[in-house]
């Protein structure tokens, strides 16, 4: 070969590995380019890391359905199932604004729904969940002897407001929340309140005195939490399904039932015409209300105020339920 061959093969081969160099160079700099840009774009961006744990163990809650949304409009922003670390990434917040944040399983009615002011000096927030996988909700034993002989139905509302951390007595509840008359008569006729509206006596009485069904209670409810400004949640369940009533158990929501005292079927006898009305409202001789905490396959677990905390056969607790006219409260956050 000449040397003038040989010397324009040396040539090409200089200028190639030029070429070659520059290339790699521009790939470095396009990709390095590209990492600042993805960099930048991760630092502007607003992320909210949401943890869910449960309320007595304080173990993650897996699995939820998390859904950032505007405080305002309620519109929906970012949507999110947690992780099986009970973790959850929002995007799309800006910084001083104000959002909600709802935490629920998929097939809930009650979530968990709080409010919160984006900063990202704080990038968290925790979520306390009421549920427990074990079906067993830890509401306070609250007895309503001796001061509630009659006084079911605002001591179990007592407990389980106890049990979100309201230290309210029983005697709190029944002077200053339960919607109350007296008994009149006229001519011999006794009137009275109708249950869905006012207890009517006194449940500090033995005798001459009566009972609630779930609206009043529902109304003192409301009151109480008002009064103290907290985030509770509360819902007239009545008229809910069995099924229905056990899946708030399962969301660890406690429920306030309506049944009969020893689950046999309900007894009637007397009464009184409910005032503003010609309607005559028989009397239940055997009604009670008692809070469901937990279930299993073939139990239930009750607060009962009259006798603190035990198990009843769960088919036989949700027919008395059934038959007393399906009568619920729930309290939830």
């Amino acid at each position: 070969m000449s040397t003038k061959l040989k010397g324009t093969i040396s040539l090409l081969t200089f200028a190639c590995l030029l070429a070659a160099c520059s290339l790699e160079s521009e790939i470095k700099t396009n990709t390095l380019n590209t990492t600042t840009d993805t960099s930048i774009t991760n630092q502007n961006e607003n992320v909210l890391t949401v943890l869910t744990v449960e309320s007595s163990s304080r173990e993650p809650v897996p699995n939820l359905k998390i859904t950032l949304s505007d405080v305002l409009t309620g519109k929906e922003i970012h949507s999110v199932v947690s992780s099986n670390e009970g973790e959850a990434q929002l995007n799309g917040l800006e910084e001083g604004k104000t959002y909600l944040i709802t935490a629920s399983i998929s097939e809930s009615n009650y979530p968990s729904v709080e409010k919160l002011t984006f900063k990202n000096s704080n990038p968290y927030h925790v979520i306390i969940m009421n549920s427990n996988s074990n079906q067993n909700i830890e509401v306070p034993t609250v007895m309503q002897n001796p001061e509630l002989p009659n006084g079911c139905e605002i001591t179990s509302l007592t407990a389980v407001l106890n049990y979100y951390g309201l230290q309210v007595t029983k005697t709190d509840m029944a002077d200053n929340y339960l919607p109350q008359q007296n008994f009149r008569f006229e001519e011999g006729i006794q009137f009275g309140a109708d249950p869905n509206v006012a207890y009517t006596g006194s449940p500090y009485e033995k005798r001459a005195t009566s009972y609630v069904f779930a609206a009043p209670i529902v109304k003192a409810a409301k009151s109480v939490i008002s009064d103290n400004n907290l985030s509770l949640q509360v819902t007239n369940a009545s008229g809910q399904s069995p099924h229905e009533i056990l899946n708030l158990v399962k969301q660890g929501v406690p429920v306030v039932m309506w049944v009969t005292l020893d689950l046999s079927e309900p007894r009637k006898n007397s009464g009184w015409i409910i005032d503003g009305t010609d309607q005559y409202h028989e009397m239940y001789q055997n009604l009670h209300a008692v809070v469901l905490m937990g279930y299993s396959e073939n139990k239930v677990t009750i607060m009962d105020p009259l006798k603190g905390k035990v198990e009843h056969d769960k088919q036989d607790f949700l027919t008395s339920y059934e038959e007393l006219g399906k009568q619920a409260v729930a309290i939830h956050k």
